[in-house]
C-alpha cells in the first residue's frame, strides 16, 4: 500500500485547481483582498502623562506584503470592561503610517485594550483585527485580591491532534497548562492514570506550559492526567471518549527536509473505508495542494513523506476529506525558511557625552520600513502580546492567544520549530471554518473598502451663474474653487485632518463673503468592540506595580487661551534692509487704483537720481523691467526702498525692495470667509518627544520610562539611516525593533545597545 501511495503522490505532485467543490470553494472565498493590521508600541506600560507612540503596518495576507491601497485604519481604545473611550483614524500610505494617544487624566484606570482594524476588515468571518492589553503605573494604582479558586484560575487542557480519539489505535494528544496570568507552567513530572487508577505513564511540560504524547488509546477509556502544583494542589484533565470508528491525524515535523504524515484508523473502520478516496489537502489561504489515496481493508495506517520545500513557507494547514468531500480532521503545521525574516545590524557611535548615533544599514536590493524604541535596560515596560511575526505569520491562522511570542523565533532552530509544533497542535483547526467556505458566497460585501474619506459639501443659498465659491484650508492643503452648478459638490477620498478648519465664501465683486454650506462625510468613526478578545476581569496581586512619579507633564503644556493683537511686521531683525530702507505698508493702506509697481518706482525716484537695484520677492530683476508692468499695488504688501546703501561714494542711486502677497494670501485679502471645524478626519501626526521625568536615575523611570521612539525608519536599496538618540544617563539601552521589507521579510529583534 505505501508504494502504492507514494506513486499516487508522484503524480499529484503539481498544483490542483480542478473546478470540483473544494477548490472552487477555496479559491473563491480567499481571492478578496484582506488586511491584517499590527502596531509596534514603543511601550506597553504607561507613566500617566504619557503617550502611547506607535507605527501601524498593514499586510495584505494574499501576497504577504505591504497593503499598497489600503488607507484607513481606526485605532481604538477600550476600558476594561470593554467600552469604547477613544478612537484615532491613522492615514496608512503604502502599508505604513503612525501615530500617538496621549493618556491624560482622564485615563484613570490600570488597564485599557487598543484595537486596530478596518471597516473592510468587517466583511469576513474571521477577526483578523490586532489587539493589545495596556498597563498605566500611577500612584494610585488599586491593589486586587488575588483569585483563591485555583483550579478554575488555571487552564488545563487536552487537544487529541486532527480533533478527535479513535479507540484501538495510537493517537497523539497535545498538552497545555496555564497558570492563573495565562501564562504556561512547567510541568517536571505529570502521571497518566486509566479508569482503574493504574499508571500509564509519565509526561513533562516546556516553559510555556505544552507538550504531546502518543498514547494507544483502548475502547470506552477515559485517561486522567494528573499534575500536582508546587503547593501541593492537584490539578486533573481528562480525554474524551474516543470514537469507535473514524481516522486520526498525526503530523511529524522535526528538524528535516521532510514532513511525514500518518493517516491512522482501527479494525472497525478499514472494512468500511475498503476503497474510499480520500483527499489530503495542504493549504495556507494563498495556495493549496491535493494528494488522494484509497483505503485497503488489510491497512490500518498510511504514512505520506513530502518534501518541505515542496509545500510553502510558513503556516501550512493540512486538511483530511473523506470521498463525499467532507472536512474530518486538521492540524496546523509551520514550513521555516530563512527568506521569510531579515536581521538589521546597526553600528553605534557616541557623537557626544549625551547622545548616540544609531545607524541602520541595508545591503539588500529591497526597502526595508522598520520603527525602534529605546527603553532603559531594566525596563518592565515592554511586554507585547504580539510581534510583527506572529501578527502577519501565525495569527492570521490560529483561533488561540500565543504566548511569549519572542521565545518562539529566538530560540534556535530545532528548539524553535519544536515550540511552534506544540503551539499549532493546541491551537486545533485553523480559524477558517469549512461550513463558511463552502456556503459564504464571495460577492456577499457590505463594508466598502475605504480610500480617505469623501466630504460632501451642499449649499443652500441661490448661488448666481456669475459667482463662484471658494473652498480653502491651510491645514489640508486645499484650495478649490466650485462653479455655481457643483451643489452639492463631494471632494471624494480625501484626507482632511480632524479638528482642522476648512473656509468657505462666495465672491462678490471684488472680494470674498461668508457663504456657510451643510457638510456630510462618508466615514471617519468606526463603531467598534473588542468582540470575542478577552478582557482581565480580575488583576493578580503580582500584576501590581506603582509609581512613585505625578502625572507626567509633556514637552509642551496646554497654557489658558490669549488673544495678542498687534500690528504685523514681515521684516526680520537682522534683515539689511530693515532700519535702513523706508517701508510702506500696503497691507492696510488706500493705494492708487491701477498704479503699478513700475509706476511707483518711477513716482518715488528722484530726479537725477538712478535706479540701480530692484528685487521682487529677493530676486533681483533690475535687468526685467517687464516683470513690473503686470504688478499692481493691490497685489504687494510691502515696499523698502531708499538710496542704496550699496552704491558707491559719491554715485548715489535708488534701491527698491518689493514683496507681494502670495497665492494664499491674496485670497484672504479683502475677504470674509465662514470658518467650519472638522469634527472627523485622520490623526495628525506628531513628532516624538520626550517626557519631563522627575528623574533618570529613580527605579521607576528605569522600569517604565521611555529613552527615544523612532517611527517611520525607511532604509533605500544598499543606502544606511541613523537616528541620534539622548543616553538619558543609562549605561546599557534595550532597543525593539520591527519592521517588514518591500518583499515581505518580517523584522523583529532586541538589542541592547552600549553607551560608553
Amino acid at each position: 500500500m505505501k508504494e502504492k501511495l507514494l506513486v499516487i503522490l508522484t503524480l499529484s505532485c503539481s498544483f490542483i485547481f480542478s473546478q470540483n467543490k473544494i477548490d472552487s470553494n477555496y479559491v473563491d472565498y480567499f481571492k478578496n483582498t484582506r488586511e491584517v493590521p499590527f502596531l509596534h508600541l514603543n511601550k506597553t506600560s504607561f507613566l500617566l502623562g504619557e503617550e502611547i507612540w506607535f507605527n501601524a503596518y498593514v499586510q495584505e495576507q494574499n501576497s504577504r506584503k505591504l497593503h499598497s491601497t489600503t488607507s484607513n485604519l481606526y485605532v481604538s481604545i477600550f476600558n476594561n470592561d470593554g467600552t469604547l473611550k477613544n478612537q484615532q483614524l491613522i492615514h496608512i500610505k503604502k502599508g505604513i503610517g503612525s501615530g500617538s494617544i496621549l493618556l491624560d487624566s482622564t485615563y484613570t484606570d490600570q488597564y485599557y485594550h487598543i484595537k486596530a482594524s478596518t471597516r473592510w476588515m468587517k466583511n469576513f468571518n474571521e477577526d483578523n483585527a490586532y489587539y493589545q492589553k495596556i498597563k498605566i503605573i500611577s500612584k494610585n494604582n488599586k491593589k486586587y485580591s488575588v483569585i483563591e479558586n485555583e483550579e478554575v484560575a488555571f487552564d488545563y487542557k487536552l487537544f487529541p491532534e486532527g480533533g478527535h480519539l479513535i479507540a484501538n489505535a495510537i493517537n497523539s494528544i497535545g498538552i497545555l497548562i496555564k497558570d492563573k496570568n495565562n501564562k504556561g507552567l512547567k510541568i517536571e513530572k505529570g502521571i497518566i492514570r486509566d479508569q482503574r487508577n493504574n499508571i500509564i505513564r509519565q509526561f513533562t511540560t516546556n516553559e510555556l506550559g505544552m507538550n504531546n504524547i502518543r498514547l494507544f488509546i483502548k475502547e470506552n477509556e477515559i485517561y486522567r492526567f494528573s499534575v500536582v502544583l508546587s503547593n501541593g494542589k492537584e490539578l486533573n484533565a481528562y480525554t474524551p471518549k474516543p470514537d469507535a470508528k473514524g481516522i486520526t491525524l498525526n503530523v511529524v515535523n522535526k528538524n528535516s527536509d521532510k514532513v511525514a504524515i500518518h493517516i491512522i484508523s482501527n479494525k472497525n473502520t478499514v472494512q468500511e473505508l475498503h476503497g474510499k478516496r480520500y483527499r489530503i489537502m495542504i493549504h495556507n489561504t494563498r495556495k493549496f495542494r491535493n494528494f488522494y489515496f484509497s483505503f485497503d481493508q488489510t491497512k490500518q495506517n498510511y504514512f505520506l513523506q513530502i518534501q518541505k520545500k515542496e509545500l510553502f513557507s510558513g503556516i501550512n494547514i493540512v486538511t483530511v476529506f473523506n470521498e463525499e468531500d467532507h472536512p474530518i480532521s486538521e492540524r496546523l503545521t509551520y514550513i521555516h525558511s530563512e527568506e521569510l525574516f531579515h536581521k538589521l545590524k546597526p553600528i553605534i557611535k557616541k557623537v557626544s557625552p549625551d547622545s548616540l548615533k544609531v545607524t541602520f544599514t541595508n545591503p539588500t536590493k529591497e526597502i526595508i520600513y522598520s520603527s525602534a524604541s529605546f527603553l532603559p535596560l531594566t525596563t518592565k515596560a515592554y511586554k507585547p502580546q504580539n510581534n510583527i511575526i506572529s501578527s502577519f505569520m501565525l495569527k492570521p491562522y490560529i483561533k488561540g492567544e500565543i504566548e511569549n511570542v519572542n521565545s518562539l523565533f529566538n530560540s534556535k532552530k530545532d528548539v524553535k520549530l519544536r515550540k511552534l509544533d506544540l503551539l499549532l497542535l493546541n491551537q486545533g483547526w485553523s480559524k477558517y471554518n469549512w461550513n463558511t467556505i463552502f456556503n459564504n458566497p464571495s460577492n456577499t460585501r457590505i463594508y466598502p473598502f475605504e480610500n480617505g474619506i469623501d466630504l460632501t459639501v451642499r449649499f443652500n443659498k441661490q448661488i448666481s451663474s456669475k459667482q463662484s465659491i471658494l473652498i480653502y484650508s491651510k491645514e489640508n492643503n486645499l484650495v478649490h474653487t466650485l462653479n455655481p452648478d457643483e451643489n452639492p459638490w463631494t471632494f471624494k477620498n480625501s484626507f482632511i485632518k480632524k479638528n482642522s478648519t476648512i473656509e468657505f465664501g462666495i465672491n462678490k465683486e471684488d472680494r470674498t463673503i461668508k457663504i456657510t454650506p451643510a457638510l456630510s462625510f462618508s466615514s471617519g468613526f468606526l463603531t467598534e468592540r473588542l468582540n470575542g478578545y478577552q478582557t482581565s476581569q480580575e488583576i493578580f496581586i503580582n500584576e501590581f506595580e506603582t509609581s512613585n512619579f505625578k502625572p507626567l507633564k509633556s514637552e509642551y503644556e496646554t497654557l489658558n487661551e490669549i488673544e495678542i493683537k498687534g500690528k504685523k511686521d514681515q521684516t526680520i531683525k537682522d534683515d539689511p534692509i530693515a532700519g535702513a530702507y523706508r517701508k510702506i505698508d500696503l497691507e492696510n493702506s488706500i493705494t492708487h487704483a491701477g498704479m503699478t509697481i513700475l509706476e511707483f518706482i518711477f513716482s518715488k525716484t528722484p530726479p537725477f537720481k538712478s535706479i540701480t537695484k530692484v528685487q521682487l520677492n529677493g530676486k533681483n530683476v533690475i535687468r526685467d523691467p517687464w516683470m513690473l508692468k503686470s504688478i499692481y499695488l493691490d497685489e504687494v504688501k510691502t515696499i523698502h526702498y531708499g538710496t542704496n546703501i550699496e552704491a558707491p561714494i559719491g554715485r548715489p542711486s535708488y534701491a527698491f525692495f518689493i514683496f507681494t502677497y502670495s497665492n494664499i494670501e491674496l485670497v484672504h485679502k479683502n475677504s470674509s470667509t465662514s470658518k467650519i471645524k472638522i469634527p472627523v478626519g485622520f490623526a495628525t501626526e506628531k513628532e516624538y518627544y520626550s517626557p519631563k521625568y522627575p528623574s533618570l536615575m529613580n527605579d521607576t523611570y528605569k522600569r517604565y520610562g521611555a529613552i527615544f521612539w523612532k517611527p517611520n525608519i525607511k532604509i533605500s536599496p544598499q543606502r544606511f539611516t541613523s537616528v541620534t538618540i539622548p543616553i538619558s544617563i543609562q549605561k546599557k539601552i534595550t532597543t525593539y525593533i520591527e519592521g517588514i521589507t518591500s518583499s515581505g521579510k518580517l523584522i523583529s529583534q532586541k538589542i541592547i545597545l552600549k553607551t560608553d
